[in-house]
Parts: C-alpha cells; sequence; structure tokens
C-alpha cells in the first residue's frame, strides 16, 4: 500500500515537472514572438512612413505639374492661369508638412529647397518670353500668354494650404510659410547681407535674384490693376475718354491719358472692402521693395488711371460739399471706406 502510494507521488511530481516545463516553454514562445511582433511593428511603422512620404511627394508633384501645364498653356486666359498658379503655390510639399516626428525641422528646410530649385527652373522658361518694358496687365490675349503667367504667379505667391493654416493654428510655435514668405526674407537677408540658407542662396544667385524682384513688381502692378477693376468700368467710357486712351497706348503714353467712368458710389460694400484688400496688398509690396532698396513705380497705363481718380461720395458731392450733410451710420462707412481708397491710391502713385 505504502509502495503505490510512493508511486503515484512519484508519478504526480513527475506529471507537475513537465507542466512547468511546457509553461515556461510556452512563456518563452511567447517572449519570442511578442519580440518579433515588436520587430514587425517597428518595420511596419518605418515602411508606412516612407510610404506616406512617397505617396505625398507623388501626388503634390503631380497636382504642381497638372496646373503648370496650364501656366504653359497658350490658349489659357488670366482667370484660369490665377486660379492654377494658387494651387501651384499650395501644392509644394512645404505646405503638406505635419511637424511630427517624421516631419522633423530638417526635412522642412529641405523642402523649401526642393521647392526653390524646382521654381527658378521654370519661371526661367516664362521670364525668358516675357518684355518686361512693354508688359501691363492691362495686356490680354495669346500674345501675352507668357505675361498673364507671370502676373498669376506673382498675384498668388502668398497662397497657403488649408493644412498649414490648421497646423498653425494648434501649433503657435510653427511659423507659417508661403512661397513669397520665403522669397521675401531670401531678397531682405540679402540686401542686409547675412547669411544665406541653401534654397535662400538658389532664389537670390544669379539671374534668379533679378526674376523673384520683376515678380513682386508685378505683383505691385496686378494688384493694382485689380482695385482699379473695382473702382471703375471701361464699358462707359465717353469717346473723347477713348480717343484720350486710343492717343496713349499708340505713342506708349507721351500724349493723351487714361481715364474710366468712376463705380465708387454704385459699389456695394463687399466690392468696397475687397478693393481696399487689393489696394493695400499692392502697398505691401511697394513698402518691400523699398526696404531693399528697390524703387518701383506703378506701370504707366494704371498710373495715367489711378491719377485721374478722384472718389466721388454716394451722392455725387466731393468730401468738402458733403461735410455738413447729415449722413447715416452706413453712409458714414462708406465714406470711411472712400477716403481709404483714395488715400491707398495716393501712396502707391508716390
Amino acid at each position: 500500500m505504502k509502495a503505490t502510494i510512493a508511486m503515484l507521488a512519484v508519478l504526480a511530481l513527475t506529471i507537475s515537472c513537465s507542466k512547468v516545463q511546457k509553461a515556461e516553454k510556452n512563456m518563452d514562445d511567447m517572449n519570442s514572438s511578442t519580440k518579433a511582433l515588436g520587430g514587425n511593428m517597428d518595420e511596419m511603422k518605418s515602411t508606412t512612413t516612407t510610404m506616406y512620404q512617397q505617396i505625398r511627394s507623388k501626388e503634390s508633384e503631380d497636382t504642381r505639374n497638372k496646373k503648370f501645364e496650364i501656366l504653359n498653356s497658350k490658349e489659357d486666359r488670366i482667370g484660369a492661369k490665377l486660379a492654377a498658379a494658387a494651387v501651384y503655390f499650395k501644392s509644394f510639399e512645404f505646405q503638406l508638412w505635419a511637424g511630427t516626428d517624421i516631419d522633423s525641422n530638417h526635412l522642412r528646410e529641405i523642402l523649401f529647397l526642393d521647392a526653390a530649385n524646382e521654381f527658378t527652373r521654370k519661371i526661367s522658361d516664362i521670364y525668358s518670353e516675357i518684355k518686361l518694358k512693354k508688359m501691363s496687365p492691362t495686356n490680354s490675349g495669346t500674345k501675352h500668354s507668357s505675361e498673364e503667367s507671370f502676373y498669376a504667379l506673382a498675384a498668388t505667391m502668398h497662397s497657403i494650404h488649408h493644412y498649414q493654416d490648421e497646423l498653425v493654428s494648434e501649433n503657435s510655435k510653427i511659423e507659417e510659410k508661403s512661397f513669397y514668405n520665403i522669397v521675401k526674407r531670401a531678397l531682405k537677408k540679402d540686401s542686409e547681407g547675412e547669411n544665406l540658407t541653401e534654397y535662400e542662396t538658389i532664389l537670390v544667385n544669379g539671374i534668379n535674384r533679378e526674376i523673384m524682384i520683376e515678380l513682386i513688381k508685378a505683383r505691385v502692378d496686378f494688384l493694382a490693376a485689380l482695385g482699379l477693376k473695382n473702382l471703375t468700368d471701361k464699358r462707359n467710357m465717353t469717346f473723347g475718354q477713348k480717343l484720350k486712351a486710343g492717343l496713349f497706348k499708340l505713342t506708349e503714353g507721351k500724349l493723351g491719358s487714361i481715364e474710366l467712368p468712376e463705380t465708387f458710389s454704385s459699389s456695394n460694400e463687399a466690392t468696397k472692402d475687397q478693393t481696399i484688400k487689393y489696394l493695400e496688398s499692392a502697398l505691401k509690396a511697394k513698402s518691400f521693395l523699398v526696404e531693399i532698396g528697390i524703387d518701383k513705380q506703378l506701370e504707366k497705363t494704371l498710373k495715367s488711371a489711378f491719377s485721374k481718380i478722384k472718389l466721388a461720395t454716394d451722392d455725387g458731392d466731393t468730401e468738402s460739399d458733403s461735410q455738413d450733410q447729415e449722413e447715416s451710420e452706413s453712409s458714414q462707412d462708406s465714406d470711411n471706406k472712400r477716403v481709404k481708397i483714395q488715400n491707398l491710391i495716393n501712396e502707391i502713385l508716390i
């Protein structure tokens, strides 16, 4: 009996040891599997990161190429080119930079460099086809296709992708960057003799510096032209005004003048507000050029047209004639905008 009990005890101990060994083996296998899974997860994360950056680069590049086809087109007009240029600048990969571990500050600098290299190469072809001395925002048609493309790019350089807008709003430590910001900073540092980054050097190297400056000059003229368009209507020109305008163009500004019928008094508030934005943006661009030692006179057609503008109040009287009249809050606001617009015009004409 005792022998039987002893045998059962030995058997139970043997089975127990076997289970422990099996459990230990299972634990070792689980540890190995966990380590392998961890390695696989790291590999998956690395692969996903690489794929994300490759897809982002490809998609943004494809978009830019498609939009630049419109800018190179002889058939598309200024409206289509403005829309294409805005999307082109928003599609630079630095606009989609996320500011995460995979998108380091160093990578952002590389993306700035990529943008500078691409833009300077593409804009040079357009620049070689334009005649600066004869350029005017008032010109249109196939003959002036390259000029229209240049103006479109100049007017939309400030464009920011909404993704970057949201990123900056969520993180105040991140500085918002448009291509226009980058160009201005490069020109400012160059004019002051400061050390330049690699991408800034590209933008002010050789003829590139000239192109960047001419783009900002074109920005002044084009934005001012948009403001002028909101303030006047050439469809209502008298025969005498048309005659003067024809003489002005025929003699390249030596004789005649550009006098356009004003529409301020019949414009709605949205038009007046947008006009102020156009003229303020044009003046800011002009002021920046002054900062870096560049004189910018308004294009002669625009200068002639703006010099003839003397904005009337809503009832057609001049400011001095209307001072004694009782005005409503809305008419007072309109009058304030009139004064502001006239002041902006005067500053742009200097």
